[in-house]
This record gives structure tokens, C-alpha cells and sequence, in this order.
């Protein structure tokens, strides 16, 4: 059985520690009401109170509720009487009311919830806070406001939304769709719908610029076909020149006169020949030359075939003029009135003019006897071309020169073509370019 004096010590420390208990809840007691008293002032700011208005009554010290007397019971001596024991075994539940304290404040647990209600902020104050955040940030130097005018200008800034009208279905009129649009991205104004005079113009100038001029095909047409013709005409003129039959005589491999012509005589009596198809002289500038022998030069029938000739020449020099005249006034047309018109039709004569003369390349390649009789045939009475081989016209211009001149001929008519090719070759830099003039015609821009 333990001893009086032990059971006294063991009570004693058991109240020492009870009160050690009491005194760490009364401590967390205080720490909580300071808690409360300062969230409330928080609380009371923000909701634009003074702290005076809204004073409760102080509560009680918690000072008070500490168990005094108890203290000193704890450090009588363990050779005190059982009585003054008994009387220390019933302080503790004397200072149970005091430890009941706590189970009153058990109210005050509500308060954090309560906080954490009132902390959270619906989406138009988050708005606002953010929008104040920013002109704090634009105005550094400056003090923020109160938080009531920040409230009253987030809820002016706020817009009313308007329910819509309960009609089942959602409003499709163009003022419900332009305050929903305004709503959503701010002012907005539409753009005003053309009206009927501007839609027609609009029509009208599509139209232009889509279509072609009234003669643009006809002219394309025309300029196609008188180009490899003028061509043509302008090669044959340059091969009948005194020049061209110098440069044949010299060339090497050209055969000699074998019946005494020397090559200055040959030269000089071919000249006269070259030169009367080119000038305005009768048939007395052939038949009144001589010969160092004192005969005429040229026979009756030769003199005749020249004059045919000259004729013919003649033909081609004025169809030549009348065709450089079209052609002017062709690509005069196309370049006034039809953007890249002179272009696509000089490469369509062009592929033209090469076809020609491709095709007349290889008939006469494949027999160049046949196709110089089909030629004189188709120009000259039969009987009146055809001489001996001693005959003047045929010393001066034996068939080598005729080979040489058509030669000559399609070199330069394929010269020609081969140029025009390249320059209105239809890339498509060319092609936008010429839609961009068309464009700026059509809308009245260009020329």
C-alpha cells in the first residue's frame, strides 16, 4: 500500500500538469481572440465601418480564468496533513469551470469558415480588382482609393446584361445580333450595304475587265496574219540588192561564168538587172545595154520576163506598204484599247510564220528543181521563164544565186521569228502585268 506521502506527490504533479494544460489553453484562447479581433477589423474596413461603431463588449481577460490558488498547493511540501491534501484534491474541481471556458468559445470556430465565405470574391469584384491592380501600376505615385468607390465604379463600369425575351428561340434580328456584337467586341458600326447604282457600276466595271474590246479578237486576227506576209516582203527586199548579189559572186564554191563574163563584168551587168527591179525605168533601161561587142546585152524575150518580174516585185512592195499600214493600226488598237492584245497577237504570227516557212523548207529540200518550177509556174506564163544556158539572164544569175536568195530569205524571215518569239514569249510575269494595265483601264485608272 503506497504511503500517504507518495500519493500526495503523485497528485501533485498530476495538478501541476493539469495547470500547465490550462494555462497553454488559455494561451491558445488569447492568440485566437487577437485572431478574431483582427479579422474582424478586416473585415469591418472592407465593409467601409468604423471600428468604433461596431465595438462589442471586451471579453474577459484570460488571465483571469488561470486557477490562482491553485499554484501555491503545488509547492507545499509533501509532509503536509491528509486534510490539506483533501482540501488540494478539490481545487482542481473547484477550477473546472475554468477549463469549461473553452467548450463556450467553441462558437468562435465558426468565424474562419466564415472568412473564407466572405474571401470569396464573385467574377465582376476579380474584374474590378484587376482593373484596379492596373491603374495602381499607372498611377505608382498616387494613393488607391477607398474600397467603396472601388466598388461603385466596378459596379458603373460593369454593363447591365439584359435577359433576353423568353420567346423560345433566339432573337435573329440584325439589332439583336449588332448589340450582341457590341456587347462582345465594343462598338462596332457596319459597314453600310452598296447600293443599287454602286452594285450596277461594280457590274459594269467586271464586265469591262472580263471582256475584250469590240475589235480586240478581229484586230489579234489581222495583225497575226499580215505578219509573217511583212515579213516575208521585207526579206525579199533585202535580198534584191546590189550588195547581196556581191556578197553571192565572192562567196566560195560559186560557180564561174563559162562563157566569158569576167567576175567585175558579172558583177556590173547583174547590178543593172538588180537595179531595174527596184527602180521606176521602163523596158529601155534593159534592152538599150551593150555588150563590149557591141550586141545587146539582154534578148527580147529576157527584157520581158525582167519587166514580169519587176511587176511582180513591184505587187509585193506596194502589198508590203499597205500591210505595214494595217499592222500600225492593228498594234496601235490592241495597245489602246486591250492590254497584252500586241503581244499575244505578234507571237501568234510569229508561230505562224514559222510553220510557213518550215513547210516551205522541206518541200524544198526534198526537190529544189520541182519546187523552183512550181514557183515560176505559179507567177509566169509557161514559155516565158525557161532560157538557154547561154542565154544572159542565166550567166548572171545561174540557179546557185536562186538557192543562195531563198536561203538567204528564210534566214532572215526565221531571224525575225525567232526575236518576236523571245520578246512576247507569254510568261506569267507578262500575263499580270498585262491584267494589272487591263485592271487600271477598265477602272478608268490608265489611259
Amino acid at each position: 500500500m503506497p504511503s500517504p506521502q507518495a500519493s500526495l506527490s503523485q497528485k501533485a504533479e498530476e495538478l501541476t500538469a493539469r495547470l500547465e494544460q490550462h494555462k497553454n489553453q488559455a494561451q491558445a484562447d488569447a492568440v485566437a481572440q487577437r485572431e478574431k479581433a483582427r479579422k474582424e477589423a478586416i473585415r469591418r474596413a472592407m465593409s467601409g465601418k468604423t471600428e468604433a461603431d461596431a465595438k462589442d463588449p471586451a471579453p474577459a481577460p484570460a488571465d483571469k480564468a488561470r486557477p490562482a490558488p491553485v499554484k501555491p498547493a503545488a509547492a507545499k511540501a509533501p509532509s503536509a496533513k491528509p486534510a490539506a491534501a483533501k482540501r488540494a484534491a478539490a481545487k482542481p474541481a473547484a477550477a473546472k469551470p475554468a477549463a469549461a471556458k473553452p467548450a463556450a468559445a467553441k462558437p468562435a470556430a465558426k468565424e474562419p469558415v466564415e472568412d473564407v465565405i466572405r474571401a470569396i470574391k464573385l467574377p465582376h469584384e476579380i474584374e474590378a480588382e484587376k482593373r484596379a491592380q492596373s491603374e495602381a501600376k499607372a498611377t505608382a505615385g498616387k494613393t488607391a482609393e477607398p474600397q467603396a468607390d472601388e466598388k461603385s465604379s466596378t459596379a458603373q463600369s460593369v454593363p447591365p446584361v439584359s435577359a433576353a425575351p423568353k420567346t423560345g428561340s433566339l432573337p435573329t434580328t440584325k439589332a439583336a445580333v449588332a448589340q450582341a456584337r457590341n456587347r462582345v467586341f465594343g462598338s462596332y458600326a457596319p459597314e453600310p450595304e452598296p447600293s443599287e447604282a454602286a452594285m450596277k457600276r461594280r457590274v459594269a466595271r467586271e464586265r469591262a475587265l472580263n471582256s475584250k474590246p469590240a475589235l480586240g479578237r478581229t484586230a489579234q486576227v489581222i495583225v497575226a496574219l499580215v505578219f509573217p506576209l511583212l515579213t516575208l516582203i521585207a526579206a525579199i527586199r533585202l535580198v534584191a540588192t546590189p550588195a547581196f548579189l556581191a556578197l553571192s559572186y565572192g562567196r566560195p564554191g560559186f560557180p564561174s561564168d563559162s562563157f566569158g563574163f569576167t567576175d567585175a563584168e558579172r558583177l556590173t551587168y547583174g547590178s543593172y538587172g538588180v537595179d531595174y527591179l527596184n527602180n521606176f525605168a521602163g523596158p529601155e533601161y534593159l534592152s538599150g545595154l551593150k555588150l563590149s561587142t557591141g550586141s545587146s546585152m539582154f534578148t527580147e524575150g529576157e527584157v520581158q520576163h525582167m519587166v514580169d518580174v519587176k511587176n511582180l516585185i513591184g505587187f509585193a512592195y506596194i502589198l508590203g506598204a499597205v500591210l505595214a499600214v494595217i499592222l500600225i493600226i492593228g498594234i496601235w488598237y490592241l495597245a489602246k484599247r486591250y492590254a497584252g492584245g500586241v503581244r499575244r497577237a505578234l507571237f501568234s504570227g510569229a508561230i505562224l510564220a514559222l510553220v510557213g516557212i518550215a513547210a516551205l523548207a522541206v518541200f524544198a529540200i526534198m526537190g529544189w528543181d520541182n519546187f523552183f518550177t512550181q514557183f515560176h509556174a505559179l507567177f509566169f506564163s509557161d514559155g516565158t521563164w525557161t532560157f538557154n544556158v547561154s542565154d544572159t539572164l542565166i550567166r548572171l544569175y545561174p540557179e546557185q544565186f536562186w538557192l543562195d536568195s531563198a536561203i538567204a530569205i528564210a534566214v532572215l524571215v526565221l531571224a525575225t521569228i525567232i526575236a518576236v518569239i523571245i520578246s512576247c514569249w507569254p510568261t506569267g510575269r507578262r500575263r499580270e502585268a498585262a491584267r494589272l494595265r487591263q485592271e487600271a483601264r477598265a477602272f478608268g485608272i490608265g489611259n
